[in-house]
């Protein structure tokens, strides 16, 4: 019998690279649970690309409810365009969610908790995402709920990462130097004992490959691991 799509995906975009990133990688899940016994498109999604140069604008300035109305206004529109779930595909924003969880009745895929599922740590694991992103508390809670221990890397090292992020990986680009910012990022939090690191910024499945082969310890693409977390509700019905 057929494995049908019982759940359509609402995704929340940040960039074209991301968003072509999640679809890669929710295609090639769908295609190894169902087969040839999918459907030829294998999985049914809408997506609204937010204008992200605007939202680190706002949050930048201070003005947070006006990146939290760029969240709400994507969300209800995916809502209207049939989604069953919603996805929000950064770690920034998926702290600026909580207008749109008030205007909207319909549940989120979390982006933290699909990364720890992949492994199931038995001891401290780092974080690599947006100083925002980290503050949010999203990635100290899912660490938590596993048992694990999050370590972060140092205020300086953050900064560094956000200047990298911000400065090129959202433009789809990694010079060697960007990327040299976030191999000693990972080293640090090697060194204060991580056994493994979440890449929480979900523009760092860009160079995500190029990362783990210098790592010393796994790395857990967070936008592969969310996307996979999608794919499996939307052809199980369950979130």
């Amino acid at each position: 019998m057929a494995l049908v799509q019982k759940l359509v995906p609402g995704i929340v975009g940040i960039s074209t690279y991301v968003d072509f990133a999640y679809q890669r990688h929710m295609q090639l899940a769908a295609v190894a649970a169902a087969g040839t016994d999918g459907p030829i498109n294998q999985l049914r999604s809408v997506t609204v690309t937010l204008d992200f140069r605007l939202l680190i604008e706002n949050l930048r300035a201070g003005r947070r409810d006006a990146a939290e109305g760029q969240v709400a206004d994507a969300v209800k529109n995916l809502a209207g365009a049939g989604a069953d779930f919603i996805m929000v595909t950064s770690g920034t924003t998926s702290t600026l969610t909580g207008r749109a969880r008030q205007i909207v009745a319909l549940p989120f895929l979390d982006l933290a908790a699909a990364c720890f599922k992949p492994l199931r740590p038995g001891g401290p694991v780092g974080l690599l995402a947006t100083s925002y992103s980290a503050a949010g508390g999203q990635f100290h809670a899912a660490a938590e709920r596993v048992g694990a221990t999050l370590l972060v890397p140092t205020p300086e090292t953050a900064s560094g990462i956000d200047q990298a992020i911000f400065g090129e990986l959202v433009r789809g680009a990694a010079s060697e130097q960007c990327r040299s910012i976030f191999r000693s990022a990972i080293a640090e939090l090697a060194r204060i004992g991580a056994r493994s690191v979440v890449l929480g910024n979900t523009d760092l499945t860009l160079i995500a490959d190029d990362l783990q082969a210098t790592s010393p310890v796994p790395l857990i693409d967070g936008t592969a691991a969310h996307a996979r977390e999608a794919a499996r509700a939307a052809l199980s019905g369950q979130l």
